[in-house]
């Protein structure tokens, strides 16, 4: 468990950034239910008009009809982003104002960002080079541009009207993923993932500068992924000053994130909250040699002073720092079952505890996580030790 203020902190960072990653993928199936539900209507469209004719002005017309289904769903995903990048951005601040108030020991009167400040942000902060806006009119684009591609080649090597509708949504027994339309559906997760990082870390930092005189610095955590990329794990552990140098995300589907350091200084100069104070008060008297008191107050004559030396003294002691060097696989083996199986799912979580299955055994290479099914065949070995057998999930 945390053993210091500013573990119990990044505890708590850590977990938010798990629900983060819960929000992102919420925002990716909102999305893809909206293109989905296009995908049979484009499917019928291309069988029905081109068994009709193939001729040049019957693609202009399918194609155009195609657009029109499309696009609205486009405009559609694009008030989704935006949505959920707005209510984002303005609950951060004061869901991390929460969390340091439920962490620190003393009473701090924080400041939220303004409001039009945070909206700004999903207008005019930019990820990966663009803005919200721009990455969803340049994904509709894009997706227009392969959908049609994909007709006009499939009419020019004369493949049957069937074969061109799988080559643009797929095949059912493939659930789309043979068809070019599952690439946009990967932008569209990239594009969640690293949207809702970006947001998330940019309100952070307004949080943060608003209220520098209590954090100290900002230390770059990039263990929340699994495969952490070269230039994560080069700036993984470092430490910045607030608001200063690389801020996450720093490429697509990046799942770090920057977490301030209480300032143990300026905290300790803080009125401690009553429960904080029983406890320092306690401790006080054991080392002073007095009876214990309840409160403050009724300490003796000339222990006042000592007592707000010490409590202080303590209170920065107690602080400590951000350890940068845990891992996020040693960060969930202290977390409770409970815990494991809500991230993992039960049987993940019991090859995880009881089977010693690394979190990167997980995963593939690209970051995508394995079925069961190919788990139990590349790892039989974990499965039997943690009392599993493998051929049940093949």
């Amino acid at each position: 468990m945390a053993n210091d203020i500013n573990d119990e902190w990044l505890d708590a960072m850590i977990r938010h950034q798990i629900g983060l990653l819960r929000l992102s993928g919420k925002v990716r199936n909102d999305v893809f239910d909206l293109l989905d539900a296009t995908e049979k209507d484009i499917k019928d469209l291309i069988i029905k008009r081109l068994d009709k004719s193939r001729s040049v002005a019957s693609q202009e017309r399918l194609i155009k009809a195609i657009a029109a289904i499309r696009s609205e769903s486009w405009k559609k995903s694009s008030q989704v982003w935006r949505d959920e990048m707005l209510a984002l951005v303005q609950a951060e601040p004061a869901l991390l104002a929460t969390a340091l108030q439920t962490v620190a020991p003393v009473l701090l009167d924080t400041v939220l960002p303004n409001v039009d400040t945070l909206k700004a942000l999903v207008t005019h902060h930019p990820f990966e080079g663009r803005t919200l806006k721009d990455w969803s009119n340049q994904i509709a684009r894009a997706d227009l541009q392969r959908i049609e591609q994909a007709i006009r080649i499939g009419v020019v090597q004369g493949e049957p009207t069937r074969e061109i509708a799988r080559r643009v949504v797929g095949s059912v027994n493939q659930r789309g993923k043979d068809g070019v339309t599952q690439i946009t559906r990967r932008q569209a997760q990239a594009i969640a993932r690293t949207a809702v990082n970006s947001y998330s870390n940019a309100a952070k930092r307004e949080f943060y500068k608003a209220n520098a005189d209590v954090f100290d610095r900002e230390v770059y955590v990039a263990t929340l992924d699994s495969r952490t990329t070269p230039v994560c794990r080069a700036n993984d552990g470092k430490r910045f000053p607030v608001g200063k140098g690389p801020i996450p995300p720093l490429h697509w589907n990046c799942r770090s994130l920057r977490v301030a350091e209480l300032d143990g200084e300026v905290i300790g100069k803080r009125p401690a909250k009553a429960v904080t104070e029983k406890g320092l008060l306690r401790d006080y008297a054991k080392k002073a040699g007095i009876k214990p008191v309840g409160n403050r107050a009724s300490l003796p004559r000339g222990h006042k002073g000592s007592f707000d030396q010490f409590s202080r003294g303590e209170i920065r002691k107690r602080t400590g720092v951000i350890d940068a060097k845990i891992s996020y696989q040693d960060w969930l083996t202290r977390q409770p079952t409970s815990f494991q199986i809500d991230i993992l799912g039960p049987t993940r979580a019991k090859l995880f505890r009881d089977g010693n299955l690394k979190l990167d055994r997980f995963v593939n290479r690209r970051g995508d996580e394995l079925t069961l099914s190919q788990l139990a065949r590349r790892d039989r070995d974990a499965f039997i030790a943690a009392g599993l057998d493998p051929d049940n999930f093949l």
